[in-house]
Parts: structure tokens; C-alpha cells; sequence
């Protein structure tokens, strides 16, 4: 479930591969004891239905974490999706978070 951007990010001329049309979250990792979250992205695209990692944008945050006041607001907001599975509803929520707080650039779920 990858993050479709507005705008593809140019990893640079040495990149044969780029530009990127997509950010996914890789992994993230919740510890309640501490207030902690731990987000790894990836940019890449998605080609013939597979996901194809690409080089990290020097420009781009590879992971994230969120702690204190920006862990509390993100486990306590909760809006509810007719029928949405909790992980599609996860995986919004992370990458809503994201966007609002300038960690990706404008786009939608794919």
C-alpha cells in the first residue's frame, strides 16, 4: 500500500532508476511503554504489480520518529471508514501523519 506522490522525486542523475512516483512504508515499530514510533520509508515504484525499491533521496527522510506530544495526538485522533480494515486504516492514518507534518509530499494511497 504505497503513497502515490503528486509529484515524482528526481533522486538524482546518477540514478537510472528514478524518478520515484512512490513513498511506502517499509516497517514501523510502536512502543506504548515509551511513546515511540518508529517509521522506515522507501521510495521507489511499483512495476508490473511489484514493488521496486529505489535509492534514498538525499532530500527525503528514510524513517521518522514520532515521540511526545506528536505520539500522544497521533494515537489519540481516530476517525472511523465505513468497512476500512484496520491495517488500511493504519497504514492512512501513518501517512496522513506524514504529510501533515512535512515527512512526504502531497498524493493518495494506492
Amino acid at each position: 500500500m504505497p503513497w502515490q506522490l503528486t509529484t515524482p522525486v528526481d533522486a538524482g542523475d546518477l540514478d537510472p532508476n528514478g524518478p520515484y512516483a512512490q513513498v511506502k512504508i517499509m516497517k514501523f515499530t510502536h512502543d506504548a511503554r515509551r511513546q515511540r514510533m518508529h517509521i522506515s520509508l522507501e521510495y521507489g515504484n511499483t512495476v508490473d504489480n511489484e514493488w521496486v525499491p529505489g535509492k534514498q533521496p538525499d532530500t527525503k527522510p528514510s524513517s521518522v520518529v514520532i515521540i511526545g506530544d506528536d505520539y500522544v495526538s497521533l494515537v489519540s485522533t481516530h476517525t472511523s471508514n465505513d468497512d476500512e480494515l484496520t491495517y488500511a486504516a493504519t497504514k492512512r492514518g501513518l501517512y496522513e501523519w506524514l504529510l501533515a507534518n512535512g515527512h512526504i509530499e502531497a498524493g493518495s494511497i494506492v
